[in-house]
């Protein structure tokens, strides 16, 4: 009987073991996965079970074959959604936006900004600002798109010369309900993306809104909508 026992647990060890592994094999698969490792796939944080909405996805159109022994396929297509629906793109809210990262290669960005894109409730707190190529001829703040929007949209601006610049959103009653930017930019073509939350993360309701950038005496604002 105690030879019995001892098999049991022996048997309990190892598939618990293999499970885990199992299991765990394919965070690593996406950029900077392994911080957060099985949670950005399934609802249990420790993994195994219900698959998350990123979790699905994935299992669904981005495994190289179905099925238990599928390897992750990270890409373009798979970074531009947003597939909790928090307002920020998995590529965002793993580093890598553009996705571009692949297996073998550092983990791209800041480690300390990364968050779930399988949990609505773990998304990027702080903005942040995109930079693009090319120069601008002068100070301007262009038209936010999508416009209507939902669940986000970016917004681009422009500086001719290095400036300390604000760029905020308030709401139909004037009153301010994020600011994306504050602090000093150098020249150059910007754009910032907005999730449709406020300063404390909290989800806005549909309606208009506005957006003013001010930088050195330059100043702009627009109207946009946010429809759900």
């Amino acid at each position: 009987m105690k030879k019995r026992y001892i098999l049991v647990a022996v048997l309990i060890v190892f598939t618990s073991a293999t499970f885990l592994v199992a299991r765990g094999f394919r965070s690593p698969q996406i950029p900077n996965g392994t911080l957060k490792s099985c949670a950005n796939c399934h609802v249990s944080p420790g993994g195994g079970g219900v698959r998350n909405a990123f979790g699905q996805e994935i299992e669904a159109n981005h495994l190289s074959t179905p099925g238990a022994a599928g390897q992750v396929e990270w890409s373009e297509a798979l970074a531009q959604l947003d597939s909790d629906g928090d307002g920020f793109t998995n590529g965002e809210e793993l580093q890598d936006p553009e996705g571009t990262w692949r297996v073998g290669q550092p983990f791209p960005g800041d480690p300390a900004l990364v968050t779930n894109p399988g949990d609505p409730t773990d998304f990027p707190t702080t903005t942040s600002v995109d930079r693009l190529p090319g120069t601008a001829a002068g100070y301007s703040l262009d038209g936010n798109y999508p416009n209507p929007f939902n669940p986000s949209t970016t917004i681009r601006f422009a500086l001719p010369e290095a400036a300390s610049v604000r760029l905020e959103i308030y709401d139909a009653a004037g009153s301010r309900v994020r600011t994306l930017v504050d602090g000093q930019r150098d020249a150059g073509l910007y754009t910032s993306t907005w999730n449709g939350r406020d300063s404390e993360g909290r989800l806005m309701t549909s309606g208009v809104y506005f957006y003013r950038m001010s930088a050195n005496s330059f100043s702009s604002m627009r109207r946009m909508v946010l429809l759900k």
